[in-house]
């Protein structure tokens, strides 16, 4: 597992020094604060590599209270110490986006029931499973995981056809040729807006738009009852409850991916013979 072998390397040099390492013991884990828990199948998967005994005595998604005991292992002190930091910080960041994208899902669904928070592929490069699953475990969805399981037209697309005739024929061409896809396009103004609403687009994805201007798109649903309308563009926990009072369906965000880790205690103890 390369998240343990990057920290483990060949040997604990500590551990090892110390002479300990075939002593038995046990390590705990628990949050300082109340916590959207996730990292539990990645923590897992350490564990068994580990070969320790385990218990989870909470999962995934779970709201954690603070002092709660998520999981508890046993095994000799080396294998302890060769899982404590991983399994930690798998659980830290992990849970730290879990409950962030949390946050911004309760505030949403108080002005805007039925809205749904989903994130960008903004994620840090090598990292997006481990985030996207926890933006899933606080309530989130995944936006886009990539650029192949989803239509999305960005301005720099639209760069390569500047004649009109052209872009019509290609944005057509495009709803052919991918009839079960929605062909979502990011825009920047109304008039813009309603311009792709009438070449058929699914969803409008407004860019960084004010409050007043978003609400003028969301209007364009009553004309286009097919269109969907989503907001994106610097909206976080703080200010998320404004955009989804605008009516809304979707609220696209990178924020959850620079939430601040929970904090999670270790407990680590000697075996009594």
């Amino acid at each position: 597992m390369d998240l343990l072998r990057e920290d483990s390397g060949y040997f604990d040099l500590t551990t090892f020094g110390l002479g300990i390492g075939e002593k038995r013991g046990s390590i705990s884990f628990a949050p300082k604060a109340d916590t959207i828990l996730s990292g539990c199948d990645e923590a897992k998967k350490v564990f068994q590599e580990c070969e320790l005994e385990y218990i989870f005595f909470q999962k995934n998604g779970a709201f954690v209270e603070a002092g709660q005991t998520i999981a508890e292992c046993k095994g000799d002190a080396k294998s302890l110490h060769r899982a404590w930091k991983t399994a930690q910080n798998i659980f830290e960041y992990m849970s730290g986006i879990a409950t962030y994208t949390h946050e911004m899902v309760q505030k949403a669904r108080l002005v805007n029931p039925d809205i749904t928070i989903a994130t960008t592929r903004k994620n840090f490069p090598t990292a997006k499973e481990l985030m996207l699953k926890a933006v899933m475990d606080g309530g989130g969805v995944v936006h886009r995981l990539g650029l192949f399981d989803s239509v999305l037209i960005f301005e720099q697309h639209l760069v390569f056809l500047q004649n009109e005739e052209e872009l019509i024929n290609s944005f057509q061409k495009l709803k052919k040729s991918f009839v079960e896809k929605k062909i979502i396009v990011e825009v920047e103004s109304y008039e813009q807006a309603r311009y792709f609403a009438l070449l058929g687009a699914d969803v409008l994805q407004c860019e960084k738009m004010s409050p007043s201007l978003l609400l003028k798109c969301v209007g364009l649903k009553k004309e286009f009852g097919h269109l969907k309308v989503s907001a994106t563009g610097g909206i976080n926990a703080s200010n998320v409850a404004e955009f989804a009072a605008c009516g809304v369906d979707a609220i696209v965000t990178s924020s959850p991916y620079h939430a601040k880790p929970a904090d999670i205690k270790v407990i680590m103890k000697e075996e009594q013979k």
